[in-house]
């Protein structure tokens, strides 16, 4: 890239990889302001092209606090550039513990963000569909942003509605009817907004495609059994109402957003000191409802109400060209340090000597103040020992690897439902010590976190306990643009 793309900003890092590229960390060496990049090499990718711009078109019709901001995007030969919000908070689904999911009261806040966002962009005749928790971002307030808006569409224009034909979205967080076409847009997204409720609320995904095929759905759609099993027998009876009528198979019965805010769960003040989990609402064993009470196709009456607010922003003057080198004017939002990105976050990691050309003395920056993160650990060997027990770990788990000279490997496996799962470990010198840093590629969050567990079990002996809590210093690789 050269040094003139947008003179005083570098590439810090790179932070994960989308459908057509990579998503990059944009610096600026004077301010240490923040921008997500995300890269589309479209001589690889011709087809990302039209694609993009659309992504472009709709994400930019968005501004709300509950939304990844769009800057706007810039194409130069075969390259393209979409400049986001970049949300130092990381993703959603490394909040939930796999199998156990999230404190109610952390849960509680999440779920009315998201509905908030998604409220929001219903309003301007958007659908997502493809949302789920490795697409739902936080920011420096712990706040939650949507993300990623590849799959989103119109629906609704000048007063007039579609129905979409697209089949698209994640397969466990994907609606029914989605899969039989055509459809409505908004039951579609509050369906996967149920499922990541459950998510969040019990740590696993009630089923891997909502099909007459998969006995997990079915039972939840014709029985009155369900109430028996996980994840269902580990969320409480206010939640699991309100999921029972987001997850109502006919789209035409299931609930509206503002039925969702009425309802008592999203209403209702969950108490922190009863937060361990699934606690908060929890009913005593005796006061469980019955199963026959709990039916999808069964409805009873309910309750109450939301809230939220954004941030003021200074510019920065970014162009985009077009294959005919027309150059177009493009907002580019520099809010102090706080920007975002789309898909997987790999958290910062960034360079002193990046920060060190700061013209501002030697005040830290606020971009120190590192994201915790579960998925990293420090270890007590160096980062060649480190490699070696790695490998040995994934021998012994079986998971096949490849190496990345010099310290890093690639898992590419399945999960249970037999999908891509594809997780990248890089091992780093950190002033010293030595961080083990995990990231998500493809695949689904959490399953992910319970491979990430296996391999943190079999290293166990080498790990420095409670390391995964400490914030990262900074890593000594910069890329000018």
């Amino acid at each position: 890239m050269s040094n003139d793309f947008v003179e005083g900003w570098a590439i810090a890092q790179t932070l994960g990889e989308g459908a057509f590229g990579e998503v990059q960390l944009v610096i600026n060496k004077t301010t240490g302001e923040a921008v997500a990049m995300k890269v589309i090499d479209f001589k690889k990718h011709e087809e990302a092209k039209k694609t993009i711009r659309k992504e472009v078109t709709v994400h930019r019709m968005l501004s709300d606090k509950h939304i990844i901001q769009c800057y706007g995007m810039r194409q130069e030969n075969d390259w393209g550039y979409i400049f986001l919000e970049y949300a130092r908070g990381g993703e959603l689904f490394d909040k939930i513990e796999p199998d156990i999911g999230m404190p109610v009261v952390e849960a509680q806040k999440y779920f009315k963000q998201l509905i908030s966002g998604v409220e929001y962009m219903h309003r301007k005749g958007i659908a997502h569909r493809d949302l789920k928790p490795e697409n739902l971002l936080l920011d420096v307030h712990d706040n939650l942003k949507i993300s990623d808006f590849g799959m989103a569409t119109i629906f609704r224009f000048g007063g007039q509605e579609r129905p979409l034909e697209k089949q698209c979205g994640t397969f466990p967080y994907i609606a029914p009817e989605v899969l039989l076409r055509p459809y409505s847009a908004e039951p579609a997204d509050i369906w996967s907004c149920g499922i990541i409720l459950v998510a969040m609320l019990a740590g696993e995904l009630p089923w891997d495609k909502p099909t007459s095929e998969c006995a997990e759905y079915l039972l939840w759609k014709d029985s009155n059994q369900y109430v028996d099993h996980t994840p269902w027998s580990k969320i409480d009876n206010t939640a699991l109402s309100l999921a029972r009528r987001m997850l109502m198979p006919l789209p035409s019965s299931r609930f509206t957003i503002p039925k969702i805010k009425k309802h008592r769960w999203f209403s209702k003040k969950v108490c922190r000191s009863l937060g361990s989990h699934n606690s908060g609402f929890v009913s005593p064993p005796s006061k469980r409802l019955r199963s026959s009470e709990m039916s999808p196709t069964k409805c009873n009456k309910v309750e109450k109400f939301s809230s939220s607010q954004p941030l003021e922003h200074s510019h920065l003057a970014i162009y985009e060209h077009d294959g005919n080198n027309s150059v177009y004017d493009c907002n580019f939002s520099t809010a102090g340090f706080s920007f975002s990105q789309p898909t997987q976050l790999d958290d910062l990691l960034i360079s002193t000597q990046l920060l060190s050309t700061q013209s501002c003395g030697s005040q830290p920056n606020s971009l120190q103040k590192l994201v915790r993160r579960m998925t990293r650990f420090f270890v007590s060997v160096t980062p060649e020992e480190a490699i070696n027990y790695l490998t040995m770990a994934l021998d012994k788990l079986m998971l096949p690897f490849k190496n990345n000279p010099p310290c890093g490997v690639t898992v590419t496996t399945s999960d249970r439902r037999k999908s891509p799962l594809v997780f990248k470990a890089n091992i780093l010198n950190m002033d010293g010590q030595t961080l083990v840093d995990f990231r998500l590629s493809k695949g689904c969050g959490l399953e992910f976190k319970k491979h990430f567990i296996m391999i943190k079990k079999c290293l166990n002996n080498i790990i420095i306990k409670g390391s995964s809590l400490v914030p990262v210093p900074y890593m000594n690789v910069v890329d000018e643009m």
